[in-house]
């Protein structure tokens, strides 16, 4: 048996792919290099978000994106998403449940139910709700990969982002579940739990005050950039990946073992 080579291990020719929270920052960079390793990629964020536009200005420049708005918390336009992503393309090999919030600030004292409601709607039943609606699908076609935005924030103790944390926790151990329950069928679930990244969500530290003392405890002393995660990403959705499943990725240049 031939090796395969480093393009055909990482292409996605022919495959489509699902992104949602892809209208800025990790989701759109997401969606760029999906797109570019040939992937039909469907780019979902809320319509104020302007998916659509967003999407027709990759597509200029040659990348096979499209748009759709999307609020993952509604049932209805979940399965909106996924029927106008199947009807056009027939089928979906990745998705990659990347919207998401933080809305805790400070110790569990201050946060409150409705907060936590929230951002367990967005990254916890929104994931499994996606999940159920694709996953079967993917299984027909003989497979695919269904990939979760979890954070380095679900693995460690939190001083400010707790409620955070114990919902990407949970997405997490969703995409263990996932693995488990879908893997005889050729469908590969993961998560991947970036520290902190150059982007507009993270500029409160990365041009905060807490700057210095975040470089200080990142091994390799700087921030990663939204391409490291997509990279990552890219790995988990092509064939590159195709013996990783149930895995939680840490992209955080050393953060987690640090001592």
């Amino acid at each position: 048996m031939t090796t395969p080579s480093a393009a055909e291990l990482f292409s996605l020719e022919g495959t489509v792919a699902l992104v949602t929270g892809a209208t800025s920052g990790l989701g759109l960079a997401a969606a760029e290099a999906l797109a570019s390793a040939g992937a039909r990629t469907v780019l979902s964020g809320l319509e104020s978000a302007h998916p659509g536009r967003i999407a027709a200005e990759r597509a200029i420049d040659g990348l096979p994106i499209e748009g759709i708005a999307c609020d993952v918390t509604s049932q209805a336009q979940l399965e909106e998403l996924v029927a106008r992503t199947l009807d056009r393309h027939g089928r979906i090999d990745t998705v990659f449940c990347n919207a998401g919030l933080a809305l805790d600030i400070g110790p569990h004292t201050t946060s409150t139910d409705e907060q936590l409601d929230r951002m367990f709607d967005v990254h916890v039943r929104s994931v499994l709700r996606l999940a159920n609606l694709t996953l079967p699908q993917m299984a027909a076609h003989g497979g695919g990969s269904f990939i979760i935005m979890s954070s380095l924030s679900g693995l460690r103790g939190n001083a400010r982002l707790g409620l955070y944390g114990v919902t990407k926790a949970a997405n997490a151990q969703l995409a263990r579940n996932l693995a488990v329950q879908w893997g005889e069928h050729g469908v590969r679930v993961n998560a991947i739990s970036p520290g902190v990244i150059a982007t507009e969500f993270a500029k409160p530290i990365t041009e905060g005050e807490e700057r210095e003392a975040r470089l200080a405890k990142t091994p390799m002393r700087r921030f990663g950039d939204a391409s490291h995660v997509a990279g990552t990403l890219l790995y988990l959705a092509s064939a590159a990946g195709g013996f990783t499943t149930g895995q939680n990725i840490v992209v955080d240049g050393g953060t987690l073992v640090a001592d």
